[in-house]
C-alpha cells in the first residue's frame, strides 16, 4: 500500500551482463530524427551477493518541421511592413509589395516558418544501484546518479516590420529567437537493511537536487535599441531535497492467515532558489523617471517622484522569454516531518484487510493527517471484489509560492506581454489574492477482477476523485483597467507588459471514472503464442467550487477564467480505448496497437475584456492512432526491431481561426489529445545483451 510520500523505485540488479539498445526514429519528412542509446553492465562486489550495477545513457533530437500539409503555419500577412504580425494588408501596403520584397531577398514564406514540436536537444546520463553485506542479515547500499540535458525551445518567429520586436539593423529579415534550457539532475541515496529480532529494519538518505538555466540566442531586446545583445543569460533556478528515513516492518504468520505490519518516519528539507539573469535580459530600456512639482506651505518649491513611464513602447527583455530580476531572487527552504503506521491483514485465506495512516508537519502549513483503507475479497478462485477509500494532501510546491515569469502569449493573433507575479508578490497581496493553501482529496474506488476461463483475466474498476482548493492560475488581469491597485499598475510599468496572473486555489473539482482492462493468452500448435490486451478508462471531471476572493466578486471571470476551466475539465480526453496484440514465433516478434482518444474542447481568450473577457471554442474530433513493429532475433543474443509508431500519420482537425481574428497563419492541426502531434514515426531499435 501507498501513501503520499512513498515511493517505490525498481532498480537493476544483474551482474556479468552487458545489455545494449539503441533507437532511431525520424518523422514523415525525414525530419526531427530522435536517437537513444543506453548500455547496462554490472559487476559482482566479494563473494557474499555485493555487486555494483551501472546504467549509461545518450539521447539526441533534431528540428521537427510543422506537422500537416506542407503550407500548414506558414505566414501569409505582411512580412516587412510596419505592423507585420499585427494587422492584414491595406490599400497601401498590399501583398504584391510584400511579395516583391520577399523576392528580393532571395527568400520564400517558409522562411519565417515556425518549428514543429521538437527542436535540437541532446542529454546523457549515469546511474548506478550497489549493495554489499557488511555482515549476515545487514546491508550497506546506495543509489543514485546524474543526467544532463540541454533542450532548445522555439517560439513565434519575430518578423522584420515587426517593429516593437525586431530592430531591422540587427535582423533585416527578422529572428527566430531560441532558448537553451539547460538542465541538470543529481541525486544520491545511502542507506543499510537489517534484520534485528524479526524486525526488517531500513535507514537511509536520499538527497536530489534540479537546475535549471535558461541562455536566450538569436534574440534582442527591442527596448535597448542597437544597443542590445544577441544571447542573453536569462537567469536560472533550481530546486532541491534531502530525505532522511527510518522504516520498520515485519509479518506475524501466526495472526489470523498473516498480517504485516510496517511503520516509519521521515524528515525531508524542500529548498528553491532564483538567480537573476543579466540586466539586457528582463530591462526596459525606454523607462525614464517622471516628476511634479510642488510648493511648500511658505510657497517654496519642490520636485517630487511620479513613478516611471515607457517612451517608445518597445517590447522589453530578452525576445522568447525575459530573464529573471533580481527582485525575484529568492532563496527558501522548508521543513515536513512525517510518520506512518501500515497494516495489512489476511483476514481469512479468501479476505484481505489493509490500513495505512500517515501525519505530516509542514514548517509553512502545520500538520495534516491522512488515511487510506482497502479490501479484497475471492468470492470463488476465479472472482474477486475489492474497494479502496482515502484522503491526500498536496502542499504547493515551493516553485508555486515564488517563481515568477515574463512571457508573451497571442490573443486573436496580437502578441500580450504578460507576467505571472508569485504568491508573495507585493501586487499578489495587493489585489487580495490571499496566501496558498494545500490541495486536500478524498478518493473511492469500488471494482472486480476475474479470470472466467483459463488464459483470460478482467478486471474492472470504478472511481471518484474529489479534489478541494486546487492551486491555479487566475485569467489575466489588464493593464488597461484604471481601478486596479496601484503596486498591480507598477507591476505592469515595472516588467513591460500589460497583463497579469497569479496563483490561487481557485476551484475544487470531482471527477468520476470506470476503468477496464482484459487480457487474454493463447497457443498455438505451431509453438507460437499470442496475447491480446484490452483497456479503457471513462472519466468525467466537474468543476464543483469556484473560490472568489472576498472583494474580488467583480472579477470572478478572471478569477477563475474559461481557459483554466477548459484545461482541467475538457482539455483531456474523457474516453480512451486501446487495443493491443502480440504474436511470437520462433525468432519472430510482432506487435499491433491502436488507441481511440476521446474529443476534447480547447479555449482561446480573445481580450482580457472586463469584467467578462471574450473566447473562442473549438472542439476536435475523437481520433485513432495505430502502432505497428516487427522484431527479428538475429542471433541468441542480437534483436532487431523496425517499426512505425502512428502509421497512418492521424493529425486530427486543424485549428480553426476564430472569426475575424488576425489571420496571418495558414491553420494547422490543432488537437493533442494523443499528448503530442507528431505525425508518424518510423523506427529501428538494435538490442544485445552478451
Amino acid at each position: 500500500m501507498l501513501l503520499p510520500g512513498v515511493i517505490n523505485i525498481v532498480l537493476k540488479k544483474s551482474t556479468d551482463q552487458l545489455s545494449l539498445s539503441s533507437t532511431a526514429s525520424a518523422r514523415r519528412r525525414g525530419d526531427g530524427l530522435t536517437t537513444r542509446t543506453s548500455s547496462n553492465y554490472g559487476v559482482k562486489l566479494g563473494n557474499k551477493g555485493g555487486f555494483l550495477n551501472v546504467t549509461g545513457e545518450f539521447a539526441t533530437q533534431a528540428v521537427s518541421l510543422p506537422v500537416g500539409n506542407d503550407d500548414a503555419g506558414l505566414y501569409i500577412g505582411p512580412a516587412y511592413g510596419g505592423g507585420a504580425n499585427t494587422r492584414g494588408f491595406d490599400q497601401i501596403y498590399t501583398k504584391e509589395i510584400d511579395d516583391a520584397i520577399i523576392a528580393s531577398r532571395g527568400i520564400d514564406r517558409h522562411y519565417f516558418d515556425q518549428r514543429g514540436s521538437t527542436n535540437k536537444a541532446i542529454d546523457g546520463l549515469l546511474f548506478f544501484n550497489a549493495s554489499v553485506p557488511l555482515k549476515e542479515d545487514v546491508e550497506l547500499y546506495s543509489f543514485g546518479g546524474i543526467s544532463h540535458r540541454n533542450s532548445q525551445f522555439t517560439a513565434v518567429y519575430r518578423l522584420p516590420g515587426w517593429t516593437e520586436r525586431n530592430n531591422t539593423f540587427i535582423y533585416p529579415d527578422g529572428f527566430l529567437p531560441a532558448m537553451d534550457n539547460i538542465i541538470s539532475d543529481k541525486s544520491f541515496a545511502l542507506g543499510v537493511k537489517a534484520k534485528v529480532k524479526d524486525w526488517k529494519v531500513d535507514i537511509s538518505n536520499v538527497y536530489g537536487i534540479n537546475d535549471f538555466g535558461n541562455v536566450i540566442s538569436n534574440s534582442l531586446n527591442a527596448s535597448l535599441g542597437q544597443r542590445t545583445p544577441r544571447k542573453f543569460d536569462a537567469g536560472s533556478y533550481n530546486a532541491s531535497q534531502n530525505t532522511t528515513s527510518l522504516d520498520f516492518s515485519r509479518y506475524f504468520e501466526k495472526v489470523l492467515k498473516g498480517l504485516n505490519v510496517a511503520f516509519g518516519g521521515q524528515y525531508r528539507v524542500e529548498s528553491y532558489q532564483i538567480i537573476a539573469g543579466e540586466e539586457a535580459s528582463y530591462s526596459k530600456g525606454d523607462l525614464r523617471a517622471i516628476y511634479g512639482v510642488d510648493t511648500t506651505a511658505g510657497g517654496i518649491p519642490y520636485t517630487t517622484s511620479l513613478g516611471l513611464t515607457p517612451l517608445n513602447g518597445l517590447s522589453p527583455g530578452s525576445q522568447i522569454h525575459a530573464g529573471f530580476r533580481p527582485s525575484n531572487e529568492v532563496n527558501v527552504n522548508r521543513s515536513i516531518s512525517a510518520g506512518y503506521l501500515d497494516l495489512e491483514l489476511n483476514v481469512t485465506s479468501k479476505w484481505l484487510l489493509s490500513g495505512a495512516v500517515r501525519v505530516e508537519n509542514y514548517s509553512d502549513f502545520g500538520s495534516v493527517f491522512t488515511y487510506k483503507g482497502a479490501t479484497r475479497y475471492s468470492v470463488t478462485d476465479w472472482l474477486g471484489v475489492r474497494g479502496s477509500i482515502n484522503t491526500g494532501f498536496r502542499a504547493p510546491d515551493l516553485a508555486q509560492f515564488y517563481y515568477t515569469e515574463t512571457s508573451t502569449t497571442f490573443q486573436n493573433g496580437v502578441a500580450i506581454d504578460q507576467v505571472t507575479a508569485n504568491n508573495v508578490n507585493p501586487a499578489t497581496k495587493a489585489l487580495g489574492i490571499p496566501e496558498l493553501k494545500a490541495e486536500r482529496s478524498k478518493g473511492y474506488t469500488a471494482g472486480l477482477t476475474a479470470s472466467p476461463i483459463p488464459n483470460v483475466e478482467l478486471t474492472v474498476d470504478a472511481y471518484q476523485i474529489d479534489i478541494k482548493d486546487r492551486v491555479g492560475n487566475t485569467g489575466r488581469f489588464s493593464a488597461t483597467d484604471t481601478n486596479l491597485p496601484a503596486d498591480v499598475r507598477a507591476l505592469f510599468v515595472q516588467t513591460g507588459t500589460i497583463q497579469a496572473k497569479f496563483f490561487y486555489n481557485s476551484f475544487s473539482t470531482s471527477t468520476k471514472g470506470i476503468e477496464l482492462t482484459g487480457s487474454y493468452k493463447f497457443l498455438f500448435n505451431n509453438g507460437a503464442n499470442a496475447t491480446f490486451l484490452a483497456s479503457a478508462n471513462f472519466l468525467d471531471t466537474k468543476l464543483t467550487k469556484v473560490n472568489t476572493p472576498k472583494g474580488l466578486e467583480a472579477y470572478r471571470y478572471i478569477i477563475f477564467d474559461e481557459s483554466e476551466k477548459a484545461r482541467v475539465t475538457n482539455n483531456i480526453p474523457s474516453k480512451k480505448i486501446t487495443l493491443q496484440g502480440t504474436y511470437n514465433l520462433d525468432k519472430f516478434n510482432f506487435l499491433v496497437r491502436a488507441v481511440y482518444f476521446g474529443s476534447v474542447t480547447s479555449v482561446s481568450q480573445l481580450n482580457a475584456n472586463f469584467p467578462k473577457p471574450d473566447y473562442y471554442y473549438q472542439v476536435f474530433s475523437p481520433i485513432w492512432i495505430a502502432d505497428i513493429s516487427a522484431g527479428y532475433r538475429i542471433t541468441p543474443t542480437i534483436q532487431a526491431t523496425v517499426g512505425a509508431n502512428n502509421l497512418f500519420n492521424v493529425l486530427g482537425d486543424y485549428s480553426i481561426p476564430a472569426p475575424g481574428s488576425n489571420i496571418t497563419r495558414n491553420p494547422g492541426p490543432g488537437g493533442t489529445q494523443a499528448g503530442t502531434n507528431t505525425g508518424i514515426q518510423p523506427f529501428v531499435r538494435l538490442s544485445a545483451k552478451f
